[in-house]
């Protein structure tokens, strides 16, 4: 007898051919959701732009074809890039510690911008009189972006009282009050926006809680204009502000968790008022479930092109291990003894944000090394 059961019957292979095109369809669909729920970036590991200790990056276009890049370091770490992909090392930023600051003791997370023609450098250098690890910003200026900063002033910009320091232009204390609001061991992760007609320094309160404050600035960025004020506050670690301003909408960056850790990652809040953030929605854009790294934060936001023409990209830190630029896995927590064996470093990577039709910003497509 014929084998029947072998047999494709003209309706049967054009019904199989239907269901097969939903299907794919349905997979396309289904990939698109994820894509637009991770920004497209989460799909592929990619390698960093340096696989080395680059913490707390601040990124600056100087030219058309030039960019600088400052970070955590005992004077400053600064490298340069012509693509802003491919970076190289270059010497230190700050040519010397103010008086105030002890010398011993990294630097953390400076922010490098340009004000009236000059280059201005701030920075979170150690002082005396706090905890171990406390320190205040301060503000130095250079001729170029590749010069040697100097230090600006006796006194540092940002100091709680009892810092063995000159006073402080700000003390971070709110009007009406003696001290300090929330119990204050320093201040750190200067970040300046400009706009609004003005110029403006954000930073984190370094205790827990912590807080994020925005002071104005005079319009070279070297003094204090007038009082900070608290923009947000957790009963954590809410750290590294930077502020951007796209169309009618500002949009505040911030790093969250334990930075020692894979969770640690960045967020973002949207609103249409500079000064106004209370009760504005968290939502993460850089975690490990969406890039596949440990701990990407420390985010800076680089802006090029004005206008309709503007592209945004973030550029963050993120932890990887045995210097192979692959991520660190978990169970993780850097300098905790155990790791030592792993050599944990903060890489540097980079990723274009894109915008929705609701104007949030998602991950884009990620900076390859390149040549």
């Amino acid at each position: 007898m014929p084998n029947r059961t072998a047999e494709t019957h003209p309706d049967d292979a054009a019904d199989r051919g239907r269901r097969a095109g939903r299907r794919t369809a349905l997979l396309a669909v289904l990939v698109a959701a994820v894509l637009a729920v991770s920004g497209g970036a989460a799909v592929a590991r990619v390698r960093p732009l340096v696989n080395g200790n680059v913490g707390d990056p601040s990124i600056a276009q100087t030219k058309a074809k030039h960019y600088v890049l400052v970070g955590t370091g005992a004077q400053v770490l600064r490298m340069s890039s012509r693509n802003g992909r491919r970076w190289h090392l270059a010497s230190p930023a700050l040519l010397t510690r103010p008086a105030w600051a002890r010398p011993q003791g990294d630097i953390w997370a400076s922010d490098i911008v340009r004000l009236r023609g000059r280059w201005v450098l701030y920075y979170a250098a150690p002082v005396r009189g706090l905890s171990p690890s406390s320190r205040c910003i301060g503000v130095a200026t250079a001729a170029g972006p590749t010069g040697h900063f100097q230090p600006f002033g006796a006194a540092p910009l940002v100091c709680p009282p009892g810092a063995d320091t000159p006073a402080a232009a700000d003390q971070i204390v709110d009007p009406g009050q003696a001290a300090p609001t929330l119990p204050t061991t320093g201040a750190i992760d200067p970040s300046v926006f400009q706009g609004q007609g003005g110029v403006w320094l954000l930073y984190k309160t370094d205790g827990r809680p912590s807080s994020i404050r925005i002071v104005p600035l005079a319009l070279n960025g070297l003094t204090i204009s007038s009082g900070s004020r608290p923009l947000l506050a957790s009963s954590g670690v809410i750290e590294n502000p930077v502020l951007v301003k796209r169309g009618r909408f500002f949009y505040l960056f911030t790093s969250e968790g334990d930075y020692t850790t894979c969770g640690y990652g960045t967020v973002f809040r949207r609103s249409a008022h500079l000064l106004s953030w209370s009760g504005v929605p968290t939502r993460r854009i850089l975690t490990k479930a969406k890039t596949r790294l440990c701990g990407p934060g420390g985010a800076d936001v680089l802006v090029t092109g004005h206008g309709r023409r503007a592209e945004f990209s973030l550029y963050f830190h993120a932890w990887t291990c045995r210097r192979t630029g692959k991520p660190c896995r978990d169970p993780f927590q850097a300098w905790a003894g155990r790791e030592d064996y792993r050599l944990p470093v903060r890489s540097l990577y980079g990723v274009h944000l894109r915008f929705t039709k609701r104007k949030f910003p998602i991950l884009g497509s990620w900076l390859r090394r390149g040549h």
